[in-house]
């Protein structure tokens, strides 16, 4: 079980705002299956459902969806650095992929605020390794941008 919690949350007229700790985990690939006559579907990454908590987590401090038309996502995933890794690197550029990681957070937060994904227009997302100013986990913000 991972320590998943919101350290703040800052809900403004038309952001929100938050930072996650915890490993980020990646949406990975999901596989399809028919079990009992039901179709079944379950995601290759185990600890994809634990980084879902996020989401639940996230809906305790909002009612309805916050946002009901278009949002703009931007994300910053702090990940574990290697011990053998000298310091001057930052960006993190191995596996877990960017999209698969923005895809587990953008998925999470659907219905809670935002009633569908499809309404995010724009995204920035970046990845780092951590260091002493920044503990690992991720920086969540959602802008509504309009009405339109």
């Amino acid at each position: 079980m991972y320590n998943i919690r919101i350290v703040a949350l800052y809900l403004g007229d038309r952001m929100v705002e938050f930072f996650v700790r915890g490993i980020p985990q990646a949406q990975g690939s999901t596989k399809a299956f028919v079990m009992n006559g039901k179709p079944v579907i379950t995601s290759t990454n185990k600890n994809l459902k634990d980084w879902r908590t996020v989401a639940l987590e996230a809906q305790n401090h909002t009612s309805d969806p916050v946002f009901s038309k278009a949002v703009n996502v931007s994300l910053t995933f702090i990940l574990p650095r290697p011990k053998r890794l000298p310091k001057k690197y930052w960006r993190h550029v191995k596996r877990p992929d960017l999209d698969k990681l923005i895809r587990a957070v953008c998925d999470s937060l659907t219905g809670i605020f935002y009633r569908d994904d499809s309404q995010i227009f724009s995204i920035q997302a970046a990845k780092f390794y951590e260091d002493a100013k920044y503990p690992v986990g991720v920086k969540i913000e959602v802008c509504g941008v309009g009405d339109d």
